[in-house]
């Protein structure tokens, strides 16, 4: 039970603090709020997949290498 609690509670503060920051949901719509408690309620499904698009994100990016960069890996190569 102490389980399923810490996952929901996390699962909730992940979609609360990204609905609060969206600027596009009305914050007193009341179907938004029964998203957000259904969403938390089947976190073993919804949580993945949160995590899965973070870390998609994350991957995604590229750090651009600078010249002295380029110079170092030819000179270990």
């Amino acid at each position: 039970m102490m389980l399923y609690l810490s996952g929901a509670f996390l699962t909730f503060s992940f979609l609360l603090n990204a609905f609060l920051h969206d600027k596009t949901t009305s914050k007193t719509h009341w179907q938004s709020w029964m998203c957000l408690i259904i969403a938390t309620l089947v976190w073993p499904i919804v949580l993945p997949s949160i995590i899965r698009k973070k870390l998609s994100k994350v991957s995604l990016e590229e750090i651009p290498l600078s010249n002295q960069d380029w110079d170092l890996d030819s000179k270990l190569t």
